[in-house]
């Protein structure tokens, strides 16, 4: 493809390139000097480190052998001051034993301990004896008495100074060494001490080879020192001397290497200038190819993004392909782009840019096969030559009537297979660039994206239709009408009403379901007239099981009784199907009112239902408004509520297990149900008592039961098998707050993987947010969710795929036409839903061999129902598992 913009002059071009060769040399000889002056840098700051680190263990070698020097001597004092010996001859009462001190404290102590000077401290400082170099004195003047701050009674070393000598020394209380002989009152102390000038000093500048270490009285103006404090911290000498400079020496050691290392980056420099002038005119080549590239991309992305907003959209099939061919014409500059669709073993042209003669058309034969494996293998196909291609010769004739000589063909593929080709076609001869390969596939997974997603939504629109509306009848579902039973128990008053079709079940026995469809309808059809007069102003709904909601706003009145009676008479005396095939139907009418009978459309359904049983025994017009005499049933649920809380607290709950089967028959699994064994009533099922349980806030102990059972399964029998069992989660479960800790716990203390349990909700929880968040947390954990009676409920796809749910069980409603027809679309439109969500999908309430085959057929993966086993206790099911394990 020619690129758009202009090539810039010639001139302009060579004075680009000088510009940008001095730049290079400028920034060559900037690169030169900067690395000099990094290498300069380096080398003194690390020279600089190496003489701060040196200086360092200087200073900490001379301390170290300063603390060895004052330990030494510490250990000294302490053994002379803490001696049996020393405490009896030092504590006479006529003052210390002179002959003890010539031979204990005399020369030995100086010549073989190398102790300078020792003192005979009395407790009040005063000094009664000492002994200069082994010889023993009495006191002498000293210039300046002892310090009063000496160390008390633990010997610690110290600097002092004495008759202007530093001395380093330690003092100790003289005290008997064992228990025989009691200490004095008042000890004297033993001061031991180094002159520092004399044998520590020489010893220091031994260790450390440093030959001008010396003593000072005072602070050095320069050089390295290190203080020798008193007790209190005051410096009494100072050590000092010069410390080594090893980096320095390292610099002018290091001074010829660096000047080789500059010689030589010159002479790099010199040959990279050489190197540079040599492709300065390739690089202007160069580039003037990167801007046609860069042009061609841009190209590329636009036209990417204008048909990803097209799909977005949601423009119509037709539209969209026009746009991809136009599009895929323009940036690869081609005669031609066709779409051809794969059917069975054949390609038929979906669509043409140039030539719509040729959709349509179909090529196939057995040498198509190589060409169609070849897009298989991979999903591009390039050639210059088209005609003597060999991967081509199932296409020959094709190719030279329409006479192409370069081809680039990309496979369509949805969920993996090939569907489709999409083909640019040339008449000459052209070398295909890896850019445009490319951005045709890019446009290729756009069209692929665009097909997923119009039959995803094809899928959506005809699951929400069917969800909404009942073909049958042509009535919205109870669904359908949720917005406006809303609104009018938001208004106030309102009537709803339960209208049943008695003889239907008579018509498709004897006529067939086509001819009972036929007359449902034109019930709907009649309804739907007659409420829209001004008296009712109604609305109809289908409901299950042969019956009809009816929804009346405002207050009731006599002229809507006179209504009413007149519609249940019309509808009575109307011949469904014609005169021909005359099919009576019999009507019979439950109403309940809001608010009088309750505020919510479950309670006013629930009471409307009552009123229906009494409308059944009416003699005329079977008419019946509910009355409180007919709710009985309420002293029956307080009476059900005590008995639930016995049953807790006598462990009447049983746990039943109902098997689920992989399509080839093999057990997957169980899903744990709940039996009451009630005392007198037998075992029953949870329809029974489970509402009553919900109202009484008795469903989270039950459901806790059931948890703990369900896990202690899993770790017990089943611990060693791979089965799965699922379980049923109430709303009150979800909202309570300790919930999700409660379950991680009991996990633990179970031992059981979370992915071996399936937890299931019924399908109206997800347009909670609260409860969303709980069952969020609860995947984070490892659990699978499933969602329980899918189709009847309210949420969305979009709370589907927020969620990802794991699995979603498909109501028993969808399949019961399977029982009198041979087909279900509701129920093949949620599996395709299913399966094109990925998810999976279990069916419950398979009773008859029909609905087995169909629901295997379509692919569904768990089939459950009675036609395959029923729920069975704990006992029975561990035997069926024994049973599998042996098969």
């Amino acid at each position: 493809m020619e690129p758009h913009g202009r090539e810039p002059p010639p001139s302009a071009a060579l004075h680009a390139t000088e510009r940008v060769d001095r730049r290079l040399r400028q920034g060559l000889g900037l690169l030169l000097s900067l690395a000099l002056a990094i290498i300069i840098g380096v080398l003194l700051l690390a020279a600089a480190e190496q003489n701060r680190q040196q200086a360092g263990h200087t200073l900490e070698q001379i301390a170290v052998q300063l603390s060895q020097l004052q330990e030494r001597l510490a250990g000294v004092a302490l053994d002379y001051a803490v001696w049996d010996l020393s405490h009896l001859a030092i504590h006479r009462p006529d003052g210390p034993d002179l002959d003890w001190l010539e031979v204990e404290m005399g020369t030995n102590l100086h010549e073989n301990l190398g102790i300078d000077l020792a003192l005979i401290v009395a407790p009040d400082g005063k000094i009664l004896w000492e002994v200069d170099k082994g010889e023993i004195l009495q006191p002498r003047q000293r210039s300046q008495p002892l310090p009063a701050a000496l160390p008390g009674e633990a010997p610690t070393a110290t600097f002092l100074r004495l008759d202007g000598e530093l001395l380093v020394g330690v003092a100790a209380v003289v005290q008997p060494e064992s228990d025989r002989h009691p200490p004095a009152s008042e000890p004297h102390r033993l001061l031991f001490a180094y002159r520092m000038a004399q044998k520590p000093l020489a010893q220091l500048q031994a260790t450390t080879r440093l030959a001008d270490l010396r003593l000072l009285a005072s602070p050095p103006a320069q050089g390295a020192r290190l203080p020798l404090a008193d007790v209190e911290g005051t410096p009494l000498g100072w050590l000092a001397w010069t410390p080594a400079a090893p980096g320095s020496q390292m610099v002018r050691n290091a001074l010829p290497a660096l000047l080789v290392t500059l010689a030589g980056l010159t002479i790099l420099a010199a040959g990279l200038f050489r190197y540079l002038s040599r492709q300065t005119e390739a690089s202007l080549a160069n580039l003037h190819a990167l801007q046609q590239t860069q042009e061609r991309l841009t190209d590329q992305q636009r036209a990417w993004h204008a048909l990803r907003d097209m799909q977005l959209e949601e423009v119509d099939e037709e539209a969209f392909i026009a746009a991809l061919l136009a599009r895929s014409a323009e940036l690869l500059d081609v005669d031609d782009v066709n779409l051809w669709v794969l059917e069975g073993e054949r390609l038929v042209c979906e669509a043409s840019l140039h030539r719509p003669e040729l959709v349509g058309q179909s090529l196939g034969g057995r040498r198509l096969q190589t060409y169609l494996a070849q897009l298989r293998h991979h999903p591009a196909l390039v050639t210059d030559d088209a005609q003597n291609d060999p991967r081509l010769a199932g296409l020959a004739p094709y190719l030279r009537q329409q006479e192409i000589v370069s081809l680039l063909d990309i496979g369509l593929f949805l969920a993996g297979e090939l569907r489709g080709v999409l083909c640019c076609e040339d008449h000459r001869p052209r070398r295909w660039r890896d850019d445009e390969v490319n951005a045709l596939m890019g446009l290729t997974g756009l069209l692929t994206q665009f097909a997923e997603s119009l039959r995803r939504r094809e899928v959506e629109l005809s699951l929400d239709r069917q969800l909404n509306h009942d073909e049958v009848s042509g009535l919205p579902t109870l669904r359908g009408l949720d917005e406006t039973i809303t609104l009018l128990l938001r208004q106030g008053e309102c009537q709803v009403g339960i209208l049943h079709l008695k003889g239907l079940t008579q018509i498709n026995d004897t006529l067939g379901t086509a001819m009972g469809d036929a007359a449902f309808h034109a019930v709907g059809r009649l309804l739907s007239r007659r409420l829209a007069a001004p008296v009712l102003a109604g609305s109809a709904a289908r409901l299950p099981a042969n019956r009809l909601l009816l929804l009346l706003p405002g207050a009731d009145s006599s002229l809507r009784q006179q209504a009413l009676e007149g519609l249940l008479e019309e509808l009575d005396g109307q011949e469904w199907l014609g005169a021909q095939q005359a099919a009576s139907l019999r009507f019979t009418l439950g109403l309940a009112s809001c608010p009088r009978d309750g505020h919510d459309i479950h309670r006013l359904l629930q009471r409307a239902e009552l009123a229906l049983d009494t409308a059944r025994g009416m003699p005329v017009h079977h008419l019946a408004r509910y009355e409180p005499a007919m709710g009985e049933w309420q002293a029956s649920v307080s009476r059900l509520e005590r008995e639930l809380r016995e049953a807790i607290a006598e462990g009447q709950f049983r746990l039943y297990l109902q098997p689920q089967f992989t399509r080839d028959g093999s057990l997957h699994g169980a899903e744990a149900l709940l039996r009451w064994a009630h005392p007198e009533r037998g075992l029953l099922a949870p329809g029974a008592f489970i509402a009553e349980a919900e109202h009484g806030g008795l469903i989270r102990p039950i459901g806790d039961w059931v948890l703990e059972e369900t896990l202690a399964l899993l770790a017990g029998p089943l611990r060693d098998s791979p089965l799965v069992l699922a379980m049923n989660i109430s709303v009150q479960q979800l909202r309570d707050d300790g919930f999700t800790l409660r379950l991680a716990e009991a996990l633990e203390r179970h031992g059981v993987a979370p992915g071996r349990l399936v937890l299931e909700v019924v399908e109206s929880m997800l347009v909670t947010p609260d409860i969303r968040e709980c069952l969020g947390a609860l995947q984070a954990l490892g659990f699978a969710i499933a969602l329980d009676d899918f189709g009847t409920g309210y949420s969305s796809l979009r709370y589907l795929q927020e969620l990802h749910v794991e699995e979603i069980k498909l109501d028993r409603a969808f399949i019961e036409p399977l029982k009198h027809a041979d087909d279900a679309p509701l129920a093949r439109s949620i599996i395709a839903l299913a399966q094109a969500l990925e998810l999976r999908l279990v069916a419950e309430g398979v009773e008859t061999e029909a609905q087995a085959s169909f629901l295997r057929r379509q692919g569904v993966d768990l089939l459950q129902g009675y036609l395959l086993a029923r729920p069975e206790p704990l006992e029975a099911f561990l035997a069926r598992v024994s049973d599998h394990r042996q098969l």
